[in-house]
């Protein structure tokens, strides 16, 4: 596992497992918020963030965790591990929200700068409406690749952290 793309909804651990495996690993982690949003929460567009993303990519190892499938598919084609975590929408929903009681105001290292933990209406619609508007879009994706990647979908807590539990070599 040298090139590890992450994907799920928001809430789902994406960036927890990015940290976990890059420390196990000995391997870069790149968190796609702190490429897409710029201070103030304004986002960057597609362009950008490609040829952010591109940057990262040329590296020989790394570890990135976001979806923003309008610029995932250099990053999916060249992962040789990708990983879907595919929790409950009443889980990530509640993460989202301790997330926010936790961080509310601050700036996590997981956003962009100027970016401090923020809760909106859209963001829940976003997180509880995910299993039925991109889902299915993940695991497309995922099976177009099934010949180039180690392919894995975990749906829930214990079937991580048993995964993150193993002993990891970054060979």
């Amino acid at each position: 596992m040298k090139k590890i793309a992450i994907l799920g909804s928001a809430g789902s651990g994406k960036s927890t497992l990015a940290k976990i495996l890059g420390e196990k690993l000995h391997v870069d982690v790149l968190h796609l918020d702190t490429l897409f949003w710029k201070p103030g929460w304004k986002a960057s567009t597609i362009h950008e963030l490609k040829n952010k993303q591109k940057k990262f990519l040329n590296k020989e190892a790394w570890i990135i965790d976001g979806n923003y499938s309008r610029v995932w598919d250099e990053r999916l084609d060249q992962a040789d591990t990708i990983i879907f975590l595919n929790l409950p929408r009443t889980l990530c929903l509640l993460r989202i929200l301790n997330r926010w009681r936790r961080y509310r105001g601050k700036i996590r290292e997981d956003l962009g700068a100027g970016c401090p933990e923020k809760m909106d209406l859209e963001f829940i619609k976003y997180v509880w409406n995910f299993p039925e508007q991109k889902s299915g879009k993940i695991l497309k994706a995922m099976m177009q690749r099934t010949d180039k990647a180690q392919l894995l979908v975990f749906n829930n807590r214990k079937s991580i952290q048993k995964f993150t539990q193993q002993p990891f070599s970054s060979n």
